[in-house]
């Protein structure tokens, strides 16, 4: 019950025109790049983790992302948090800035 408390909070100022998708297009959908986001992913397997929004499909060698949990608890976190070295600042400045015009897109259709 808490879990469904939690999910209806969430900044729904962000709207995808999808459920689900595919990696290359969650790429698109954020301005992100898609040698990143499997850098993400082999980060996350390093620790034993799953990335948030990832989902299996069973039966299949094949992954789909939820784009909200993906944005809400992990991108938006990961670019407010803390950073490596200046090249991942660097990155996730541009990712920041490419969320933002993205979001901008958005509104005005």
């Amino acid at each position: 019950m808490v879990q469904l408390y939690t999910m209806h909070n969430k900044d729904k100022s962000y709207q995808y025109k999808f459920r689900y998708c595919t990696q290359a297009e969650l790429c698109l959908a954020h301005g992100l790049n898609y040698k990143t986001v499997e850098r993400w992913i082999s980060e996350h397997k390093e620790k034993n983790l799953t990335m948030p929004g990832r989902l299996k499909i069973p039966g299949v060698r094949a992954y789909i992302y939820d784009p909200q949990i993906f944005h809400d608890e992990f991108l938006v976190p990961t670019l407010n948090g803390t950073y490596r070295n200046e090249h991942e600042r660097r990155e996730y400045l541009v990712i920041s800035n490419n969320l933002k015009n993205n979001r901008e897109k958005v509104r005005q259709n």
